[in-house]
This record gives structure tokens, C-alpha cells and sequence, in this order.
């Protein structure tokens, strides 16, 4: 008798378990509910009206979106475009919460994931324009607390371009975190006593924990904590009211749930702990405050356009290929021979994949949020095919 009482508590809890994972059947919006089509907003008001960016253009967007949406690529998205001289143009799809069905709109807030990497970047050009360190000295000149390793000194250079040998998540279930870490220099604890990689300088390992350090150097130089920093220099500055850092513990107002997608289906995601990658992909925004970090971008807010340069010159030996894309300092960089010069970044982690891009050129910025991890070539995809939209008029 009690061996089957334990063997029906132990189905309970699986039932349990598994229908908080899947959620009921009849809870699946792409099985059982109509798609919450896009809703959008625009603000146009062209000085040049050399395309019709009009209704037009938000029609043709919508339309996009919804073909994504029918695909089944996202459970909930957002997707922004920002056109230097006529405005910008906001829209939402799907849900935020696949068993309430709370319908995404516009100004859905989620997780950046990497996005935090340009930004983090940006802070650190900021420190070294105002002469508060160098890129080039190790990094414990700032940061006693990372120890020398015999691999060969580290400097902030090869953190920004991810050449430091520092290592990234050993795998997928790696980068899941539920530890909180009160300050970045905690956070160093569960790295820094690694070996590294390789010889500093001498290959590419693209590496979240090298910008964990980043914020750590932030955080001395300043004397500010990492948080406080970028809402000051960087998302105050940008007019980013809806942008912080993710705080274990908080409720959030617009704030979507957290997805995975597998294959078809879409299941609840863990809720990790992103204090261990603050500076490279705990920050949570809307895409309406990423169009205005990239116009902040265009128009030299942050940094000087010379300093800009240097953050997006990826023709140096150790700058390689992700995907097509070559990395700068933050950036990954893109030379299109249709469309010029193209500074982007993508990110993906629990409960979302994010598409960003700056086209330096044509003075477009293009953001994409999606609330799944699993989907990030999607929002690639969306992404690009609204900028075409601009760019191709």
C-alpha cells in the first residue's frame, strides 16, 4: 500500500511537472486560438520623401510579421525600425503568456541577451575617452581581484574583441545560472580561477565571462555600480526609460514570459539568475528604447565618431568570422556591397533570441525581441526583412 502511494505521488508530481513545462493542450495558441496578428504604431514625418514611408511601409511590416507568425517562428515578438529623418515604426505579435494569452504589444518587455554586449562596449569607450584607463595595460591594473595567469597578460582589448582566452559556456545547460551575485567582482569567483583557452591575442573564443570582467573594470573605474553607470551614461543619455538591468525577485510591468522553443512547441523556460553575465546579457528592454540606443549610436551621443570607428574596425588579424560577420569592439561588423557598412548584434538565452542592427550607411536601425530561446535565426530573418523594406525603396 505504500509502495503505491508513493508511485501515485511520484505521477502527480511528473503530471504536474510536465503540464507546467507544456501547459494544457488547450492552451496552445497556434492549435486551439487565433494568432494575435501585428498591431503597430508609427511616427513618420519625412524631411526627404525620396520612398513612401507611409501607411504603406506599416502595412507591408504587419504583413511580414504575420507571415512569421503563421510560420509558427515566434510565440511572441516584437520588431522596431528606426529611418534617420522620418521617425520610426513599433509592432507586436503573438503572446507574452501562452496560458493566460495575454496578447503582445509593442512595448513588450524582455531580455536582450548579447545586445548588452555594444552597450557594455560603449561604457568602456566612454571610461577610455575621459583617459580613465587604457585598453592595452592588464586588466588587474583595474581589477585586482582577477589573478595573473600564465597563459599571458589579459587586457581590456582583447576582452572587448573576445581574444582574451577566457573561456564561454562549456554547454547549453552551462550558461544556466540561479545564483545571484550581489556585485560583478562576486561574479568573477566562478570563473577566474579557470585556465584559460590559449594565449591572449593569439585566437577568438567569443566569451561572455570576458564581459563580465568588462563590467567588473567598469565598476572600479567609475566607482559606480554597473547598473547605475549604464542608466546614467548610457540609457539616460538614449532617452531608454524602459531599459535595466533584470532583477531577480522583481515584477515588471509589460514583462513577457519566459519560452523555449522545441521544435514546434513552445514550453516554459527555467527563470535563470543573469547577475553572472550583467555586462553581457542581463538587460532587459523594448525594441522602441533599442531603436533609440541605435539612434544615440548614429548620432555620436555616447562617444565620439573617431572612438566609434575604432569600436567597428574589425580588419586587424584576430578579427574572425561569425557567421559572415567579422568583431570589433562589441560589435559584430558587416561590409555589404549592397547596403554598406552594417554594425549588429544578435543574442539568445532562456526565454529569448534578440536581432539588433545598425546600417551605418543608410542610417536605419532595425530590433527584434522575441520571447523564446530557439528562435534567434527568425529574428535575424524579421529583421532584415523589414530594414529591406526601407533600404530597398
Amino acid at each position: 500500500m505504500k509502495k503505491r502511494k508513493i508511485l501515485l505521488l511520484i505521477i502527480l508530481i511528473l503530471t504536474l511537472g510536465v503540464t507546467w513545462i507544456i501547459e494544457p493542450l488547450s492552451f496552445n495558441p497556434f492549435s486551439q486560438v487565433e494568432i494575435p496578428e501585428a498591431k503597430s504604431e508609427i511616427n513618420f514625418n519625412c524631411e526627404e520623401q525620396h520612398f513612401a514611408v507611409n501607411s504603406e511601409l506599416e502595412s507591408k511590416a504587419n504583413e511580414i510579421i504575420n507571415e512569421h507568425m503563421a510560420s509558427n517562428n515566434f510565440l511572441g515578438v516584437t520588431a522596431g525600425l528606426y529611418i534617420e529623418n522620418c521617425g520610426t515604426y513599433i509592432s507586436g505579435a503573438g503572446f507574452t503568456d501562452k496560458s493566460d494569452q495575454k496578447i503582445t504589444k509593442s512595448n513588450m518587455l524582455g531580455r536582450i541577451a548579447s545586445i548588452t554586449k555594444p552597450m557594455t562596449a560603449i561604457a568602456i569607450m566612454q571610461l577610455y575617452e575621459k583617459g580613465m584607463l587604457d585598453l592595452d595595460t592588464p586588466i588587474q591594473t583595474y581589477v585586482k581581484e582577477f589573478p595573473k595567469k600564465a597563459e599571458g597578460d589579459i587586457t581590456i582589448r582583447h576582452l572587448l574583441k573576445h581574444t582574451s582566452g577566457i573561456s564561454h559556456y562549456s554547454s547549453k545547460w552551462d550558461a544556466l545560472s540561479f545564483t545571484h551575485y550581489t556585485t560583478l567582482t562576486d561574479a568573477l569567483d566562478a570563473f577566474k580561477d579557470n585556465d584559460l583557452e590559449f594565449e591572449p591575442g593569439t585566437e577568438f573564443m567569443y566569451s561572455s565571462y570576458g564581459y563580465t570582467v568588462l563590467g567588473a573594470i567598469i565598476e572600479k573605474v567609475s566607482q559606480m555600480s554597473y547598473g547605475e553607470y549604464m542608466k546614467k551614461n548610457i540609457w539616460d543619455i538614449a532617452g531608454m526609460s524602459n531599459t535595466s538591468l533584470e532583477e531577480s525577485g522583481q515584477d515588471y510591468r509589460n514583462k513577457s514570459q519566459l519560452y523555449l522553443k522545441v521544435k514546434s512547441t513552445y514550453i516554459k523556460s527555467p527563470k535563470t539568475d543573469l547577475s553572472i553575465i550583467y555586462p553581457a546579457g542581463g538587460i532587459q528592454s523594448t525594441a522602441k528604447d533599442l531603436l533609440k540606443f541605435g539612434e544615440a549610436v548614429l548620432h555620436n551621443k555616447f562617444i565620439e565618431s573617431a572612438t566609434l570607428d575604432m569600436m567597428i574596425n574589425a580588419t586587424d588579424d584576430m578579427a574572425p568570422a561569425i557567421g559572415d560577420d567579422p568583431y570589433g569592439f562589441g560589435w559584430a561588423v558587416y561590409d555589404d556591397v549592397k547596403y554598406g557598412r552594417i554594425i549588429q548584434h544578435g543574442g539568445t538565452q532562456p526565454g529569448t533570441s534578440s536581432f539588433f542592427s545598425i546600417y551605418l550607411d543608410h542610417k536605419i536601425v532595425t530590433a527584434v525581441l522575441s520571447n523564446s530561446f530557439g528562435t534567434r535565426q527568425n529574428a535575424f530573418s524579421l529583421s532584415r526583412d523589414i530594414s529591406y523594406l526601407a533600404l530597398e525603396e
